[in-house]
């Protein structure tokens, strides 16, 4: 009788054990993967990829395409080589056709030591669309995570009504300098391209390209883009 009492304990605590521990992770994995994200630092590298990932099912009319990536979590099933600039701009332009708006440019390619970085702008109005990334090895891309989550006319948060900007661009730029001297003391907040819903600000070290970071143009919110790596050059399209 008492042994049978002992395993039904035992169960009842590795049950419990079991339960805690879902718990537990559950609230690590928000507290990583998302109450961050509105914090002043952003999210960690990484999360980029999850979340895409599960939010590429949850695509509304009108929000930019999301193709499946290859790279996500850094899984490759070839990794021999990086792409060659040439298939870089051939990528984009076919992402760039797949949109099927004549309104729609590429502005710039940058490369980084883990991706490559495009921006795509509106022919009429000058103005940032979308901003996403091409993986260096497998080509696979993946919309930039604060192009997905806060453009609100290109991203998950898309409307028809979108919300005004209350946060100037000189505004944004003293943000972005402020979070700088912390952060990565000596980079300079430079460029700075307008999207609809926030801002996203080239940074500078002894004047030369460094990084960027994106801020909400209405929060004030900071997201810096941990995910690029170092800056290698800018590719001519």
């Amino acid at each position: 009788m008492s042994r049978n009492r002992n395993r039904r304990l035992t169960g009842i605590m590795l049950i419990t054990v079991g339960l805690l521990g879902l718990v537990v992770s559950s609230i690590s994995f928000f507290v990583y993967g998302y109450s961050i994200w509105p914090t002043m630092i952003g999210p960690a590298m990484g999360w980029d990829y999850m979340w895409s990932s599960m939010m590429g099912s949850k695509m509304g009319r009108g929000m930019m395409p999301m193709p499946m990536m290859e790279g996500m979590m850094g899984h490759y099933s070839q990794a021999n080589t990086t792409l060659s600039h040439d298939d870089v701009r051939a990528i984009a332009r076919k992402y760039l056709a797949s949109l099927n708006s004549q309104d729609l440019e590429i502005g710039e390619i940058e490369e980084y030591s883990h991706n490559f970085y495009v921006s795509i702008i509106e022919k009429s109005t000058g103005r940032g669309a979308i901003e996403i990334i091409i993986d260096r090895y497998s080509g696979a891309l993946q919309p930039e995570p604060q192009s997905m989550m806060w453009n609100t006319k290109y991203g998950m948060m898309s409307h028809s009504q979108m919300t005004e900007m209350t946060i100037t661009p000189k505004k944004a730029l003293e943000i972005a300098q402020k979070f700088l001297n912390g952060a990565y003391l000596g980079t300079k907040a430079d460029e700075t391209v307008a999207y609809y819903g926030y801002y996203t600000i080239m940074t500078t070290l002894d004047r030369q390209h460094y990084g960027m970071l994106s801020i909400n143009g209405v929060s004030g919110e900071i997201w810096y883009h941990t995910w690029h790596g170092m800056f290698i050059t800018e590719l001519e399209d």
